[in-house]
């Protein structure tokens, strides 16, 4: 996962311990006022997208000494799970999990001292829900611990953006001069939320044989990639529709493209053979 750590909105760096942003003036009389720890996140955000290079979770986080401050320090973590009943587990990687301090080893002994640091994670694989636990650390002289406080983010879904491919319609239409077979024009829709990643195999098996102890054959036909809301039309031509012989049609047959269901690849032609046979309402 490749990380971007942008300190106190001022440049670019790899390491969130080279930089912060302080703020000075106020009178170090003011920090008697509140001995409670004083930090906080903000600008959480998930950015979800079918790409996994487009897929990120950022967030920032904002410190202040408390009294006889010494030292600062931040700890950086994301945790992620892959199943609501699954427990979140560390992600490893880009410095995260390690305690990090400013480069300017006096910040935090001002009361009006700000340590600002923003963290980005990229290329978050899906489907997974993500959060971030970020630790605060108070030193004091000698290294003593004044405070410690540990704040959780929001969630950070990333859907896995798979395609829904679906039969949304088989189309019966005779053939002029042959009235022992008729053309079966199917409709093929991705009704996912991501595209397919290669092309799509479109089986059609016949009902049954015209001829009687002949095993119906099944063909099938490779249609090309289908992007999300896109369909594709695939024509057929079997026996005339009977009862008997109305054929089911099935989209991806082997199951080879990852999708968020199954359950909706085929369709067969109703017994009573009408012009057009519609499939399953479609989600808008």
């Amino acid at each position: 996962m490749k990380r971007i750590f942008l300190i106190g909105a001022i440049f670019l760096s790899a390491a969130p311990a080279a930089a912060a942003l302080a703020v000075s003036g106020a009178p170090r009389a003011a920090l008697a006022v509140s001995t409670a720890p004083r930090a906080h996140l903000d600008s959480f955000v998930c950015h979800t997208a079918p790409a996994l290079a487009d897929r990120s979770v950022s967030i920032r986080a904002v410190m202040r000494p408390v009294l006889d401050t010494r030292k600062m320090e931040m700890r950086f973590e994301l945790l992620s799970r892959s199943g609501a009943r699954t427990p979140f587990v560390d992600v490893p990687g880009g410095g995260l999990g390690s305690w990090i301090s400013p480069s300017d080893p006096t910040l935090g002994r001002n009361a009006a001292d700000v340590w600002l640091i923003p963290d980005v994670v990229r290329n978050l694989p899906a489907p997974a829900v993500y959060r971030y636990r970020v630790s605060f650390r108070w030193r004091g002289k000698h290294g003593r611990v004044l405070a410690l406080r540990t704040l959780t983010s929001s969630d950070c879904r990333e859907p896995a953006f798979q395609p829904d491919l679906l039969v949304s319609s088989i189309t019966v239409q005779p053939i002029a001069g042959k009235p022992q077979k008729d053309q079966y024009v199917v409709t093929i829709l991705n009704d996912g939320v991501g595209p397919t990643p290669a092309g799509v195999a479109v089986a059609f098996a016949p009902g049954a044989a015209t001829t009687p102890g002949v095993t119906p054959t099944t063909t099938t036909k490779l249609l090309p990639p289908l992007d999300v809301g896109a369909t594709n039309v695939v024509s057929f031509v079997g026996p005339a529709c009977t009862a008997a012989t109305a054929p089911t049609v099935v989209v991806d047959p082997g199951h080879t493209v990852a999708e968020a269901s199954f359950t909706n690849n085929s369709l067969t032609v109703d017994p009573s053979c009408p012009p057009t046979t519609s499939g399953p309402p479609t989600t808008p």
